[in-house]
């Protein structure tokens, strides 16, 4: 949580409270601990009202996305909220598209064709057995308007947040009513869609005693990767951008969504952005399997490594050694990371991976890579190069990374703000409170707030002859 003002023209933040926070797995599914999130904003808002000495104005929540929760006839949450990684989806995939063809899904709605999908979650709960929780609530709250729920009674769905759901029409910028009906979906069981920057409410005292009643609740771009995005230090039209987290988010932004067949094969989405821009995008598995790897070597070894011990153990280990294709559907789920990503080098003929080291620079090195591969089947769609790269978000302190993907994509790179959602969450409120005028004013704000460290390629040719090896690793996987 972040907290921040206006000085002059330069954004000042500080970051008042962090929190762990973990998907946890019983009794057969995977769930957040939604109590716990909610106990953590309870606080950070505490700690923000006093330091600010009640110079506390507004509170916007960006989060994950596609997740919800169900609130009953009495206004109280009434559903353990499940994790978008939950198997309960696959199980029921072929069932849910034989209702509505995957094609006629991404044409409808512009959203990735992906098991996590809010539709897929609401739709495999009547083959569970739990059509009868979305029976009987008045409404799903998604991950951001839940809090805000909690926090001023206010029902609603912002824009960005719908957008994702597989839900929307992103034609009308509505829900789809008979998309919803033909997956088994109550029309009505979310909110009105508001636009991102609406001031939803005020945070009421007997949620929060201890805020005053004059808080507003602003419904910033909810999807942490619109926030993220709305982060974007550059007036440049044709950028790419990585939002480097758990996922990595690889893509441009556009104006209208590009609905070729090219582009629902490649199962590039077009996800709705602050001031109505698109973000054609791609998912790639992101720095979530380094993450499980780190783990998974701390619970085996009992040895937590920094960041620095990680970046000497990549730096270290033998280059262009293995190679792995972070999206393999291998490294989808929590658990035994090391082995997994070994046991993808056997199988590809490759021979096991037998160090921490290996794996690390295994890792990054197979990302940097895929960022490539999609960066150009983006350009080829859009019909424009990508001049430069903006890494955004936390991952871009892994400077590690930021050097391979300025390599590997042969382009500049430039890596901040790390703590992009925040930043963008809180120009959304800025604009909303009239503090600037729009988008482009706060994104030359947050170029002249934040430090933004640029990497150059050095090694173009030798990272090309790579790249043509990694495609043939990935092309014999494939049956290429």
């Amino acid at each position: 949580m972040m907290e921040g003002f206006l000085d002059g023209r330069r954004l000042k933040t500080e970051i008042i409270h962090r929190f762990s926070n973990r998907q946890m797995r019983m009794a057969g599914g995977l769930y957040w601990d939604i109590i716990s999130i909610y106990r953590n904003l309870e606080l950070g808002i505490k700690k923000a009202h006093r330091e600010a000495e009640g110079a506390l104005f507004s509170v916007g929540m960006d989060s994950f996305c596609n997740d919800f929760g169900l609130i009953d006839t009495g206004g109280r949450l009434f559903n353990q909220v499940r994790c978008y990684r939950d198997e309960r989806t696959e199980r029921h995939a072929r069932e849910i598209y034989k209702r509505v063809p995957k094609r006629e899904l991404y044409d409808i709605t512009g959203s990735q064709i992906a098991l996590f999908n809010t539709s897929m979650q609401m739709a495999s709960m009547s083959y569970e057995g739990e059509s009868f929780l979305l029976d009987h609530c008045v409404h799903a709250l998604l991950i951001p308007e839940l809090l805000g729920y909690l926090l001023t009674g206010e029902t609603y769905t912002e824009y960005t947040m719908a957008s994702v759901t597989q839900l929307m029409d992103w034609r009308t910028g509505r829900w789809s009513d008979g998309l919803m009906e033909r997956l088994g979906i109550r029309k009505d069981i979310f909110p009105g869609i508001v636009e991102t920057g609406t001031v939803t409410g005020k945070i009421r005292r007997e949620s929060l005693t201890e805020a005053p009643g004059d808080v507003r609740v602003v419904a910033v771009a909810g999807h942490d990767t619109a926030s993220a995005v709305a982060a974007l230090p550059t007036e440049k039209e044709h950028v790419g951008y990585i939002s480097s987290g758990t996922w990595s988010i690889v893509g441009t932004e556009v104006m209208e969504p590009l609905l070729t067949e090219e582009a629902f094969e490649a199962n590039i989405a077009y996800e709705g952005g602050v001031d109505h821009r698109y973000r054609m995008i791609k998912n790639v598995m992101g720095l979530w399997i380094l993450q499980e790897c780190l783990l998974d070597y701390r619970e085996k070894y009992g040895r937590e490594l920094s960041y620095g011990e990680v970046e000497q153990l990549a730096a270290e280990a033998e280059p262009w050694q293995f190679f792995i294709d972070p999206d393999d559907s291998a490294f989808y789920m929590p658990g035994d990371m090391l082995k997994k990503v070994s046991d993808y080098c056997v199988r590809t003929g490759q021979g096991p991976v037998t160090s921490i080291g290996a794996v690390i620079r295994t890792v990054l090195e197979g990302l940097a890579f895929k960022y490539r591969m999609v960066f150009e089947l983006l350009e080829r769609i859009g019909g424009h190069e990508l001049e430069e790269i903006y890494i955004l978000g936390g991952g871009g302190q892994n400077r590690t990374l930021d050097r391979f993907v300025a390599e590997a994509c042969a382009r500049p790179v430039y890596a901040g703000p790390f703590e992009a959602a925040l930043a963008g969450n809180l120009i959304v409120q800025m604009k909303s409170a009239g503090e600037i005028s729009g988008l482009k004013e706060g994104r030359g704000i947050i170029r002249k707030s934040f430090e933004i460290l640029e990497f150059a390629p050095k090694q173009e040719r030798l990272w090309d002859e790579q790249y043509y090896r990694w495609k043939c690793v990935l092309g014999k996987e494939n049956g290429q």
